[in-house]
């Protein structure tokens, strides 16, 4: 935090379509944050917005602030449109002598003539949902290409992103281009308190009863209540808000028979609307789009249980079945079913209720929501910026594999770091179509693959590409992960004035095929050298790396989740298994898993034993036919890929792990580090990296690449002898420990990144 008072002495516009006495999301949000950076933060605060209905064009003050409220003659749906926006907000940012401005959106054109109107001033965007979606394709055409042209126009003028979730960051994902921060709507925790549950079975409904938020649900719940007074007795509906379709609801409900049960009590705010919410056992919002309801949260603050819909922000809010109950919009069996469990279960709507308040007093207070808005203004008003890197790999999660975890780390680690952005550019796999995401909060940019050269993915378009994704991102230094040729080495090629970080995975690529290691043979001496000169830090993943002997070159091994990865049960406590982990493609023939399966077929002394197979490729089925050939396959186990709590439970069971590789393509062998964290004694061939990584006798054997008889008896050995393998495996977690946990390798990327661009 920039401190309490961050904003002493500065004028902060917030250019807002919409502002109270209006009712709305976007109205409540503006106003508390006007009043928490006034009262909190030291702001002195001016508002401008659009006349309402009954309103006063002109200058006024109220409750410390300073409203100007412009002329707004024409509406179209809800959107009020006035001429002259430019020049009138222009006026006032000099009149009020503004420092900041902060324009508030999705409503179109205000907050593009804030954006225009304030020249160089810190110019700061807060984007309020999700894609303008219209129930005609006339209309939904027309908010596309808004969003397209002019919303994104205002999006490159902002110097800060600010969205009211994270479901709005990853709806516009294209186009905030990981530039937005989520800063959520919050509640004032004094006011919205809780107190006891009726027992009554009272539901309760509060939202814009206009046709334009025809989406909020209303007609659904209507349409259930008559289902849910069979179920409970006495159920009843109060229905909160107003609007231009109040009437067709009430219809609505007399047409269904249930009008006797519903009471519309129309706009409520205040303590008026705090006792609605105290005199309900439960909010139900059956929405079918939305992007972070502050009704929710309000109703959570208060102790109540909430049932609503899976669209939107909204499943980040609510966590199913801890505070409260999704359906899918208009699931209405669904909505039935939900309300009643709350309606007739006092210990399950106590529980969701008190859960949701525990969210609500922890994470939703106003106060936290303007501190870290406060936080944002600060970073603008002083000209800081978080430095962008961009983390370039040709895969990413959730392919599996060691470059796809080790680029998924460093891309955590600067997305925590609050000085920087992270952001990653990666392929498409599925196709040529290029798609932007935010996955675990960060942006991922898939670039469309049009052909695969063996298990390289390539496209003609990636130089194009590229450097229009790295200026959309705003990117200040490229983090690429090599050896698969193509992205990596774009990316060093055409970071233009941007430095790089170029990271080396494998030793040679040599496949053991004439032609194809010619090939790769001319990349490695003539391409390779270049790319090692032109990147600004080198960075060798292990000993055997191709760049672990060039100068200045620093070593960066992969890194376990050692809080994750923990030890299993004691060695004499697993089953007999043989645990293999890693790709099983033809294109990593090197990985040596036909040697694996011939090893293990000598273990017929060892008839409980069972050879476990951990991951999916092209070449599984020969794998398979290899397996009928030896007469295991009743012994061995094809699991498929596995990730998360899985493969960990795997790893912690295991009496051994296995990588048989047979080159120095496996420059490493993550599997092994993870193995070793888990207790898990390992067995690897003495090729490649694998030395560097095993010290045989120590934490592990080391056999010669290619020879299953001494890669059966090294098996043999730790099935059989449970306190060698007891003593591996201690040795290998306090080694991984020491050497291969994750926040101290990650450190040292983050200082290459701050000392290649200093903010």
């Amino acid at each position: 935090m920039t401190g309490r008072r961050a904003g002493a002495g500065r004028t902060v516009l917030l250019a807002t379509p919409y502002f109270p006495p209006d009712t709305g999301g976007v109205e409540q949000y503006t106003w508390q944050l006007a009043r928490q950076l006034r009262e909190r933060h030291g702001y002195r605060v001016v508002v401008a917005a659009t006349v309402g209905d009954g309103g006063a064009i002109g200058r006024h003050e109220a409750d410390g602030l300073v409203v100007h409220r412009l002329p707004a003659p024409l509406r179209i749906s809800r959107t009020r449109i006035g001429a002259g926006w430019r020049a009138a907000l222009g006026a006032l940012i000099r009149e009020e002598q503004v420092d900041l401005v902060n324009a508030h959106a999705p409503v179109p054109l205000f907050a593009d003539a804030a954006a225009r109107a304030c020249g160089p001033l810190p110019f700061v965007l807060t984007y309020h949902t999700g894609r303008m979606r219209k129930g005609d394709p006339l209309g939904t055409a027309v908010c596309s290409l808004y969003e397209r042209t002019l919303l994104a126009g205002t999006v490159r003028r902002a110097g800060e992103l600010i969205c009211s979730s994270d479901y709005v960051r990853a709806d516009l994902a294209r186009l905030f281009a990981g530039r937005a921060v989520t800063v959520s709507p919050g509640v004032d925790l004094a006011r919205f308190a809780p107190s006891p549950l009726p027992g009554e079975p009272r539901i309760l409904f509060v939202g814009s009863l206009e046709r334009a938020t025809a989406y909020k649900g209303l007609p659904d719940l209507l349409r259930v209540l008559g289902e849910l007074a069979r179920r409970v007795p006495g159920v009843r509906l109060e229905v909160v808000g107003d609007g231009s379709a109040a009437a067709a609801h009430r219809r609505l409900a007399y047409r269904l028979g249930v009008a006797h049960l519903v009471r519309f009590s129309g706009r409520l705010t205040g303590d008026e609307l705090v006792a609605a919410y105290r005199r309900s056992r439960v909010l139900a919002l059956p929405t079918h789009y939305d992007s972070f309801p502050s009704v929710l949260v309000e109703a959570m603050a208060c102790g109540r249980p909430v049932v609503s819909t899976r669209v939107g922000g909204i499943p980040s809010l609510v966590a199913e079945g801890e505070s409260g109950l999704l359906a899918d919009p208009g699931d209405l069996p669904a909505l039935t079913t939900a309300l009643a469990a709350v309606l007739t279960d006092d210990p399950l709507a106590g529980r969701l209720g008190a859960a949701g308040r525990r969210l609500a007093a922890a994470e939703l207070s106003w106060e936290r929501q303007a501190d870290r808005t406060a936080e944002v203004f600060a970073r603008a008003l002083s000209r800081r910026r978080r430095r962008g890197v961009a983390v370039v790999a040709p895969y990413y999660p959730p392919k599996i594999g060691g470059v796809e975890g080790y680029a998924a780390r460093v891309a955590g680690a600067v997305a925590a770091d609050p000085g920087l952005r992270a952001a990653v550019i990666t392929t498409n796999t599925a196709g040529r179509r290029t798609t932007v995401t935010v996955e675990d909060g960060l942006p991922v940019v898939r670039l469309g693959t049009w052909a695969r050269l063996s298990n390289t993915p390539l496209s003609p378009l990636w130089p194009l590409q590229l450097p229009y994704w790295l200026r959309r991102l705003g990117i200040d230094v490229v983090s690429a992960h090599a050896p698969v040729p193509g992205l990596g080495d774009l990316a060093v090629a055409l970071s233009g004035p941007r430095p790089t970080v170029l990271t080396y995975h494998a030793g040679s690529m040599a496949k053991g095929q004439r032609g194809v290691d010619q090939l790769i043979g001319g990349y490695e001496r003539l391409v390779l050298p270049r790319l090692f000169a032109r990147a600004g830090a080198l960075v060798a993943v292990s000993p055997v790396s191709l760049a672990a002997n060039r100068r200045g070159a620093v070593r960066i091994p992969p890194g376990v989740d050692t809080e994750r990865f923990t030890p299993g049960p004691p060695a004499a406590e697993r089953p007999p298994t043989v645990l293999y982990v890693g790709r099983m493609d033809r294109t990593s023939a090197w990985k040596g898993v036909p040697v694996l399966l011939t090893a293990f077929a000598q273990l017929a002394d060892q008839p409980r034993a069972r050879l476990r197979l951990v991951g999916d490729g092209d070449a599984v089925p020969e794998l398979r036919a290899e397996a009928e050939r030896l007469g295991v396959a009743g012994r061995v186990e094809f699991t498929g890929a596995l990730t998360g709590a899985p493969l960990v439970a795997e790893l912690q069971h295991a009496a051994l792990l296995v990588l048989p590789s047979l080159s120095s393509a496996e420059s490493f062998g993550m599997t092994l580090i993870e193995a070793m964290a888990c207790a898990t004694p390992v067995v690897g061939s003495r090729v490649g990296g694998i030395p560097h990584v095993v010290d045989d006798e120590v934490t592990g054997l080391l056999v010669e690449p290619g020879d299953p008889q001494a890669l059966a008896a090294a098996c043999r050995r730790l099935l059989t002898d449970a306190g060698t393998a007891e003593r591996f495996g201690t040795a290998g977690r306090r080694h991984v420990v020491e050497h291969y946990a994750w926040p101290g390798l990650t450190r040292r990327y983050l200082a290459l990144f701050r000392a290649l661009s200093p903010a």
